[in-house]
């Protein structure tokens, strides 16, 4: 997908007043020698804001990004524009969201990504001069995405996304964090005599939680023996407690994704120190951001889940903080922006142009305080798993269902953590924010056949799809109470443990979603083994939703198959339930005459 730059003469002329104020701005950021400043970039992946001690959290977990903060501005109502690394990252060296620069899915190594004709922030400070480095820590944000315009490039990591859980770096990126805080640092002494920009992107705090014992500060009587958050039925047994409801569990999960985040502070910490020593701290701009934040089962009733795959605010509310010549020191900003404005803001603090396609603003005027907020609204997109948009503003959020055309209305204000779905009290809200979403929607998506197009190359290497993940519950879904866990291995369970629940009324059920959207004929079988809960269900109904792809707008008519399963017959196989066109999940409910069991699904694709 090639992104023009054609501009208007009236958008040529703010070209041309934005480029003389950043001009003159940089010239008071050089002072008297005229040197550009340094840049320096912290990235630290999958970091909520609220669980930073500067943007509230009172566990002191992140002692040197609040130093940080204190001597430069962090914005409080910063947000991503997608809930998905690759996506995130794409929008912030290019300024375009991610529904302009198409790179939407769960990206896999050999994909393409972004066009060679979208200009990068690397590539701009290349061109004024500046010698470019990146050290990066997760493949889903590797070279093909964020390479483009680096004179070195070091990949700490990048193996591929095995599921939706992006299991990248795992039981590795402690190490890495540590190897890649002295390399940057060692970095730094070599090149302090040039006029750098320097990218550094942990992988910390990233799932799996499991920080060291130095920094599992925050103990209690919840599970406090339990220290990792891995991928398999032992190390990920606080996901699955949590995915029961266990509040204790959840209490756990926070206590050590604190400790990850006072892990990475230290090595945040060391690159900082480093600039200090060799006298570069005046001379160079840093920047402190991140990707995306994490659910951690905040919201229980459509996102049962510890990952990041939604539109509310614990996904996408990350920090941004800025420090350096020319930046006031312990300032609050809290006008609305988001990770499009980066890129502008970052070049504009440098004194180089903006890029030519740029979609966000700069913040510098929020930063120089002549303006409380450069954005009205913000905007949001997820392809993953369930398609949705948002658009927000200081005090409302409305979040758009582009599988059902259901609309959620949360004031900001009143309801922070978005678990109240105000949109039948104020009608004329969502009409207005509709109104705007709609046309931010027609700007920013391509034509169906370019999105579906890229989405059969996403999905193409991926002949069988296992959409599994109870053993964690990074993928799936259950409602209503009363559910149980089996880990036993004798039950000859899909990854060791299943969950499982007495018949009912239907009031319980389980989905199954995938990592992308499944483009074309699939064949859906469900896999089950046999535990020790009594009378199992005969009559198990399993209901394969299919519909269109919703390509950039809502397409709510889906289709629906169900089968009954026996589990009384064929334990320890894969049973098929159905073939099945452009299948979005398969839901199991407890409507049945005995316990029914939630195992696995697979999903294998026999014609596209």
């Amino acid at each position: 997908m090639t992104v023009t730059g054609v501009k208007t003469p009236r958008v040529c002329i703010y070209m041309f007043v934005v480029l003389l104020c950043s001009g003159v701005a940089a010239i008071a950021r050089q002072g008297a020698t005229g040197q550009k400043p340094n840049v320096l970039m912290l990235v630290l992946d999958q970091l909520r804001a609220d669980q930073l001690h500067c943007y509230g959290n009172p566990r002191q977990d992140s002692p040197n990004i609040d130093r940080l903060a204190a001597r430069g501005v962090h914005f409080t109502h910063y947000y991503t524009v997608a809930s998905w690394t690759s996506p995130s990252f794409a929008s912030l060296h290019t300024s375009l969201f991610a529904s302009k620069h198409g790179v939407t899915l769960l990206w896999r190594p050999g994909m393409p990504l972004l066009n060679k004709d979208v200009p990068t922030l690397a590539e701009d400070f290349q061109a004024h001069g500046y010698y470019t480095a990146a050290f990066v820590n997760n493949g889903l944000a590797g070279k093909p995405l964020t390479g483009l315009g680096f004179d070195e490039y070091h990949e700490g990591y990048a193996a591929p996304a095995i599921n939706i859980t992006e299991r990248v770096g795992e039981r590795t990126d402690l190490v890495r964090t540590s190897t890649t805080a002295n390399e940057a640092s060692d970095w730094l002494s070599k090149h302090r005599s040039q006029t750098f920009f320097l990218y550094v992107h942990f992988l910390a705090p990233h799932s799996p939680y499991d920080p060291p014992p130095e920094d599992d500060l925050w103990k209690s009587d919840a599970y406090p023996y339990l220290t990792d958050t891995g991928y398999d039925i032992i190390n990920g047994a606080l996901l699955r407690l949590a995915m029961l409801g266990d509040q204790k569990a959840i209490e756990r999960l926070y206590q050590l994704y604190d400790g990850k985040i006072h892990f990475v502070d230290r090595y945040v910490g060391e690159i900082l120190d480093r600039l200090q020593a060799l006298g570069l701290q005046d001379k160079t701009l840093v920047f402190l951001t991140s990707d995306h934040g994490e659910l951690l089962y905040s919201h229980p009733k459509d996102f049962l889940t510890f990952d990041h795959r939604s539109a509310y605010n614990t996904d996408l509310h990350i920090p941004f903080i800025a420090a350096g010549p020319g930046i006031p020191q312990g300032k609050l900003i809290t006008g609305l922006a988001s990770n499009v404005d980066s890129t502008p803001t970052v070049l504009a603090l440098a004194g180089l142009p903006p890029l030519s396609d740029a979609e966000g603003e700069s913040l510098v005027p929020m930063i120089e305080g002549k303006v409380k907020s450069e954005n009205k609204y913000v905007y949001a997109e997820e392809d993953v798993a369930i398609p949705l948009r948002c658009i927000q503003s200081l005090q409302y959020k409305l979040i758009l269902n582009l599988w059902t055309g259901k609309e959620q209305l949360f004031d900001e204000e009143k309801d922070p953590k978005e678990l109240t779905n105000v949109a039948k009290e104020h009608p004329e809200v969502v009409k207005a924010l509709s109104t705007r979403l709609q046309e931010w929607m027609r700007q920013n998506t391509s034509r169906p056949a370019v999105v579906l197009r890229r989405w059969r190359i996403f999905t193409a290497p991926e002949r069988v799809t296992v959409v599994d993940d109870q053993t964690i519950g990074g993928q799936m879904l259950l409602t209503g109470g009363g559910w149980h866990s089996d880990t036993d291995p004798a039950s000859g369970n899909f990854g060791g443990g299943c969950f499982w629940t007495e018949g009912g009324n239907g009031s319980r059920a389980a989905v199954w979603r995938g990592d992308n959207p499944f483009v074309g004929t699939y064949k859906v079988f469900v896999y089950y083994g046999h535990p020790s809960v009594g009378r199992l269900a005969s009559n198990a109904p399993f209901t394969i939703v299919c519909g269109p792809l919703a390509l950039g707008r809502v397409q709510a008519h889906t289709e629906q198959k169900t089968v009954r399963v026996n589990f009384n017959q064929g334990a320890g196989q894969w049973h098929l339930l159905g073939t099945a066109k452009d299948p979005r999940y398969v839901t199991e409910t407890d409507a049945a005459d005995g316990a029914i069991i939630v195992d696995a699904i697979k999903l294998e694709r026999v014609a596209p």
